[in-house]
């Protein structure tokens, strides 16, 4: 049981680190003021679309981080309890 719970948190875990890579790269891409004149609004448009795109990335991690630290909570549960108990 103990090695699929670990099993379970490594993939979590992964998943986490790779989304976070992903976040990082995604926001080095991105500004943090746009200037958009009457010629381009079409880039407006496009911002707010990014700018969509990256709250729903935020919310995912924040899923993801959840689920590792509950994960890493648990396994080191279970982890203790079978030292003490067998």
């Amino acid at each position: 049981m103990l090695m699929t719970m670990v099993t379970v948190w490594a993939v979590v875990t992964v998943a986490l680190i790779a989304l976070s890579i992903h976040r990082s790269i995604f926001i080095m891409r991105e500004q943090d003021t746009l200037f958009v004149s009457e010629a381009e609004r079409g880039t407006k448009a496009e911002y707010a679309t990014t700018v969509q795109r990256l709250r729903r990335l935020e919310g995912v991690l924040k899923i993801f981080s959840f689920a590792a630290g509950i994960l890493s909570v648990i396994v080191a549960a279970v982890w203790l309890y079978g030292k003490l108990y067998h």
